[in-house]
């Protein structure tokens, strides 16, 4: 991932990456990010957890962070935190009251009306049928963006496919 983004942004670092949450498949690469040099953000309640384990020593499969020599940088937010440099922005928000975990991050980007999120919705098959009962962490997302006030076109889970905000509504039994 680093190598593509590397590729896709040239001569320009890495600076900060976001760790949705601390559940394996969302905090297993970031010691190859540290080693590159960028600054972890996370929510408050994962940030302990973050530094003790990309402090602990790799010993068995020395990875690219044990490699480096470089100690992580965490950094905890609370309910909002905003990136910009000045031309593009992006703005990271706890996920309030959903079950999947008490402090997961979701991003939007308001230029694009995009909403980056994980694991709280996953799109279903294009065309299948609405369930008869809505998923209640499908219904707490948008009752967060809702919250929030957001201006979302569409959704990119990190796992799934990306899809109009008109697709969780329908899903959710709310009309556009």
């Amino acid at each position: 991932m680093i190598d593509e983004v590397k590729k896709t942004v040239p001569n320009k670092p890495i600076k900060y990456v976001v760790n949705t949450h601390h559940h394996f498949d969302h905090a297993g690469g970031l010691g190859a990010f540290v080693a590159d040099g960028a600054t972890i953000i996370t929510h408050d309640v994962n940030k302990a957890f973050l530094e003790q384990s990309l402090a602990a020593p790799r010993t068995v499969q020395p990875d690219k962070l044990a490699q480096s020599g470089k100690k992580a940088t965490v950094e905890g937010m609370q309910d909002k935190r905003v990136l910009t440099d000045g031309t593009r922005t992006v703005e990271l928000y706890l996920i309030k009251g959903t079950v999947h975990d008490d402090g997961i991050i979701m991003a939007y980007l308001p230029k694009e009306k995009l909403l980056v999120e994980a694991d709280v919705y996953i799109p279903a098959a294009p065309n299948a049928a609405p369930p008869a009962q809505p998923n209640p962490l499908h219904v707490n997302l948008y009752d967060n963006i809702e919250r929030l006030k957001l201006t979302v076109d569409q959704i990119l889970p990190m796992h799934g496919r990306k899809v109009p905000l008109s697709e969780l509504q329908k899903w959710i039994g709310k009309s556009s």
